[in-house]
């Protein structure tokens, strides 16, 4: 059926705010601003921020109430020029039949011989135990690490820069 009259909405077409004034305003809880504790608390709620944090919310160190950015963050370039990639005693134990297949590692008698720099490895860290015999040799080694080992009998080669 056609109609005899145009849309109320047509003559709000290429207005802002539909004839409603103030945009927001018809919203269902009015112009407050949001809800929450922070919200608004650089703002309309300056007053309530500053009470609260008298108070000592949100806690003593106060990192919520920061405002703006903080601090440099490293590009990935200069971040990954300083990564170690280390390994623990019980990841070394689980990969030995795959290393020994793949030839990355040899076994002389019952001794395992490995060499953690060729596999890719700059660290050994002392994470789980000591059951088989190795001759490891790698870049660095954690306190941890040293102490299993040498609990172990296992020979521990550190590679000097």
């Amino acid at each position: 059926m056609t109609r005899s009259h145009r849309k109320k909405t047509r003559k709000y077409r290429g207005k802002r705010t539909f004839g409603t004034g103030k945009l927001g305003t018809r919203r269902a809880k009015g112009q407050k601003g949001g809800t929450g504790k922070t919200t608004g608390k650089t703002k309309h709620h300056w007053s309530k921020y500053l009470e609260m944090k008298k108070k000592g919310f949100p806690g003593p160190d106060g990192d919520k109430w920061r405002l703006g950015k903080h601090g440099f963050k490293r590009p990935q370039k200069v971040r990954r020029l300083n990564q170690v990639e280390a390994i623990n005693i019980k990841d070394v134990e689980v990969n030995l039949d795959e290393w020994l297949e793949n030839g990355q590692i040899e076994k002389k008698k019952n001794t395992f011989i490995i060499n953690l720099e060729k596999i890719g490895y700059d660290k050994l860290l002392g994470r789980g135990k000591v059951t088989e015999d190795m001759e490891i040799t790698v870049e660095k080694a954690s306190k941890g690490a040293v102490r299993k080992l040498e609990k172990a009998e296992c020979n521990l080669n550190l590679i000097e820069e």
